[in-house]
């Protein structure tokens, strides 16, 4: 599996806040590529698998966009709302009437075009039971996971549009916020809040962990999501396990 990472080349006159800034810098460049807007649009079937109910102005039943994160290989690394798109809704799953994903898209930052793409949401692996999973569709590597718990001391990174989200108009002025960002997990323990909720049109985030290895290496893992629910910003943390 490769790893996200970045090689920081620090010589002597980059010292202090050059130093700083530089890494920073290098840093946020490398995370960038890494988040992704994805989009999920689903329809309302009958018996006869025939969509009801969807929305003229969207084509379909519903749209819901989120924030997803390159993790491993090929994968992506979301929360449940992109597995479930209508799990706000309240749909009852019957033989008369169930839900089902019409379209998956991506659109990477600083870019105006969905790109669609081939998700198999029933093939999920449910990472955080209810919270996070990973769906294969990435064609870039990512992160790989921080699955410790313990001290952590990192990067919260928000994923960002310039205007309010409306699922009738595509986000635009997509970025990322760097902030910093430490917490200590349990093991065992999955959801905590934060002290502070987000500030902007957030679509979502995630906690990243730089570790060095070796001279001036630092490597980036993921060590969780930012979910929303009922209005409130929570952080999903992967860090279920023992620290060694």
């Amino acid at each position: 599996m490769k790893k996200v990472f970045i090689t920081l080349l620090l010589c002597a006159a980059s010292t202090g806040i050059m130093a700083q800034d530089m890494a920073n810098t290098l840093l946020e460049n490398a995370i960038r590529k890494a988040f992704v807007l994805l989009r999920q649009d689903y329809q309302v079937l009958n018996e006869d698998d025939e969509p009801i109910g969807n929305k003229p102005a969207l084509g379909c039943y519903g749209r819901v966009y989120t924030c997803g994160v390159r993790v491993d290989e090929d994968k992506f690394l979301v929360v449940k709302e992109f597995v479930a798109p209508w799990s706000n809704e309240s749909i009852v799953k019957s033989e008369k009437r169930h839900p089902e994903v019409s379209y998956s898209g991506l659109l990477e930052q600083n870019t105006i075009d969905f790109e669609q793409i081939d998700v198999d949401v029933e093939g999920a692996e449910e990472q955080v039971e209810g919270h996070l999973y990973t769906v294969e569709g990435s064609e870039t590597p990512g992160f790989t996971f921080d699955e410790s718990a313990g001290k952590k001391k990192g990067y919260a990174v928000w994923l960002k549009a310039s205007s309010p989200i409306s699922i009738e108009k595509v986000p635009s002025g997509l970025k990322i916020e760097m902030l910093p960002f430490s917490i200590t997990t349990k093991e065992n323990n999955a959801v905590y809040e934060l002290s502070e909720q987000p500030k902007g049109n957030v679509i979502g985030g995630a906690f990243i962990v730089p570790s060095v290895d070796g001279i001036g290496k630092i490597e980036l893992h993921v060590n969780g999501l930012f979910e929303k629910r009922g209005g409130v910003w929570k952080f999903i943390s992967l860090g279920k396990n023992e620290n060694d």
